[in-house]
């Protein structure tokens, strides 16, 4: 009960520091108090405006005009989005001042993607970044990351929140590894892809508060080989901080408890002892008198995590070397025993234990994704397809368009989500071509037949362009599905041959670690014997000592057969280890040479992108002045209502 914690932890605190010092500390601070609360205003204070440079930064790259947008991707992005069961629009932008992409917002979120990665990176391989983008964004990560930094600025003195905050964003990554993975179904897909983008990122430093970041070699290695990563002892360390801090000042709140008769029983004498002793860990050092216990608390790691897009696509580069699965290594034999102190005259140090040969790493490249399945529309619009569609920027809740065809299955839409339904109505009750239009609250059609003519000229070139963008990605699938059988089959045979090594090699490496204990015993008694002559040893001693030693040297000499026999196991270990390799070898060479080609196809399809992009942004500004020259001479009228 609460009485008995009480109790047991003021027990505990006075033991730990005394109550005459706990009451000069507490004078102290309240003497300090208002230097205190200064210092800790300060520090909210710079943590505050380090906060708020981050959103300023996220402001100014999420902006209408910092970013421009990419249909083909932003088409592909809807449809990992949709993959994802995200009900919730995700724009995609790309940018020139980022060198990794970036999820901002709560309620409207936005992928950014550097320019360079669009342009230069395998699309199979920008897909899987743009997943693992998404997964921060079914997660609300953003909002997460604002209310972590929220804490840290309030509770910035604590180390314990520093190290708690660093391992959540770690683990945040982490899970969004996982569920891309998860969807992608390849975790070499995504580890290449982290590869690809350790070669563009630079080393700078960014205060953006978005859901980006972690150790890329890190996630990469625990993407290849995912084995369960032990609980650190460091996280019990800040733990066990913020435990004791909390445990003082409960105790010192606590009312004082019942001073213990001296007459009393020893069985009250026993219970008292046995509530203040909860859970106690015994300390190696000398026990101390009384109650005595310290908790253990056991840290366990938190939790951390971008998602997918659909835009024009990106010029693939020459594909990269195939990601090293993990490498399968036998540990280095135990170093020869410490060498003892310089003994007397006659003394042999223990003989060294020989070297093992280093293994050769055993490379599983990393096998490249199908290619992703067609977009469809968005939800709730069945009954067409999107010429193009493109969400704008922040204006897009005042303005927004769209072409309609009346013989035409595809249509031209600029217009924020919730208008595609509007579109719909528009397209089943109006009869012929038309341009639909929102300014504010209200819907207009314009159906004048020179008009609309003109806003088809106007997107002529973007038209042209995107069948050629068409016919470039229908050569970059096919490429795709070479590189993709290629792919499977080194998966399968790195599953094969990594499965088969490292049997072979854990049981070589858990003999050579108890070969290793065991030299690593016997190297501390020598060196305990030799610190036992002394600088001054009688002949007596040194007789002793020459006896233990030769003892000894007798009990490592089987070990060092031992030794030599796992070399020799090894030898024919390493051979069919290297014969596992060749055909992988092959398989890799092929898929270097397939990839060629799809590089040269993805360059041709970057400029395609770019200059779609410069004619959409024309088209664009012709359809805003045929609308505006509409309302002003009349020829725009309400639209009918649902």
């Amino acid at each position: 009960d609460a009485a008995g914690q009480g109790a047991a932890a003021v027990a505990v605190v006075p033991a730990l520091f005394g109550e005459g010092a706990l009451s000069t500390f507490e004078t102290v601070v309240r003497r300090q108090l208002p230097w205190v609360v200064g210092l800790w205003l300060a520090g909210a204070a710079l943590m505050s405006l380090r906060l708020a440079l981050g959103l300023r930064w996220v402001a100014e790259r999420t902006s209408a005009g910092a970013y421009t947008v990419n249909h083909y991707w932003q088409r592909r992005l809807s449809e990992l989005a949709r993959r994802f069961d995200i009900e919730r629009h995700v724009r995609l932008g790309v940018a020139d001042l980022l060198d990794s992409p970036i999820t901002a917002g709560c309620w409207r979120p936005i992928v950014l993607v550097p320019a360079a990665l669009v342009s230069g990176m395998p699309p199979d391989l920008l897909e899987a970044l743009l997943a693992h983008e998404l997964a921060h964004v079914k997660r609300h990560d953003y909002l997460v990351n604002l209310i972590q930094s929220a804490i840290e600025i309030v509770l910035f003195y604590h180390p314990s929140v520093w190290a708690l905050s660093r391992r959540i964003r770690i683990e945040r990554e982490q899970i969004a590894d996982d569920l891309a993975v998860d969807m992608l179904g390849q975790p070499q897909r995504l580890a290449k892809a982290l590869s690809e983008l350790d070669r563009f990122q630079f080393d700078t430093t960014q205060l953006a508060h978005a859901a980006h970041g972690g150790n890329l070699m890190s996630r990469i290695k625990r993407l290849l080989r995912p084995d369960v990563e032990p609980v650190s002892w460091k996280m019990a360390l800040p733990l066990m901080g913020l435990f004791a801090a909390g445990a003082v000042f409960y105790a010192h709140a606590a009312p004082p408890a019942p001073a213990i008769d001296a007459a009393a029983p020893v069985s009250e004498v026993s219970h008292m002892a046995e509530v203040a002793q909860v859970d106690p860990v015994p300390a190696p050092a000398a026990p101390a008198p009384a109650a005595e216990a310290a908790p253990a608390a056991e840290a366990a790691p938190a939790a951390e995590a971008v998602p997918a897009a659909e835009a024009a696509p990106a010029a693939p580069a020459a594909p990269a070397e195939p990601v090293a699965a993990a490498e399968l290594t036998i540990p280095a034999a135990p170093a020869k025993p410490p060498k003892p102190p310089k003994p007397p005259r006659m003394l042999a140090a223990a003989p060294a234990m020989p070297a093992l040969p280093p293994v050769p790493a055993l490379a599983a490249p990393a096998a490249p994704a199908a290619p992703p399945a067609p977009p469809a529309p968005p939800a709730g619009v069945q009954s067409y397809h999107f010429d193009r569609y493109s969400s704008p920027g922040r204006d897009g809740q005042r303005s927004g368009y769209a072409l309609v065809h009346a013989n035409k299955e595809n249509i031209t839409v600029s217009a924020a989500h919730q208008d595609l339904s509007k579109i719909d109505n528009a397209r089943r009750a109006v009869k012929g071509d038309f341009i639909w239009f929102r300014d504010g609250d209200k819907t207009y059609l314009i159906q004048d037949p020179a008009i609309i003519a003109k806003a088809d000229e106007a997107w002529v070139p973007a038209n042209r362009i995107g069948e050629k963008m068409d016919a470039q990605g229908k050569k970059m699938d096919a490429q795709g599905k070479v590189m993709d059988e290629l792919g499977r089959q080194m998966d399968k045979l790195g599953r094969d041959t990594e499965g088969k090594a490292q049997l072979d090699m854990d049981r070589q490496q858990r003999l050579i670690e108890r070969v290793g204990r065991q030299q690593e015993a016997i190297g501390r008694r020598i060196e305990q014997a030799a610190r036992e002559l002394g600088d001054d040893p009688t002949p007596e001693k040194l007789r002793r000592f020459h006896e233990r030693q030769a003892a000894l040297q007798a009990e490592m000499a089987p070990l060092q057969s031992q030794i030599a026999q796992y070399q020799r196991d090894l030898a024919p270990q390493l051979a069919k280890i290297q014969a596992m390799q060749a055909p992988m070898q092959a398989l890799s060479k092929q898929m270097s040479e397939a990839g060629k080609p799809m590089a040269e196809l993805g360059q041709a399809m970057g400029e395609l992108g770019r200059e779609q992009a410069k004619a959409s942004r024309e088209a664009e500004r012709t359809m805003k002045e045929l609308i505006k020259d509409a309302v002003k001479s009349g020829k725009a009228v309400p639209a009918p209502s649902a």
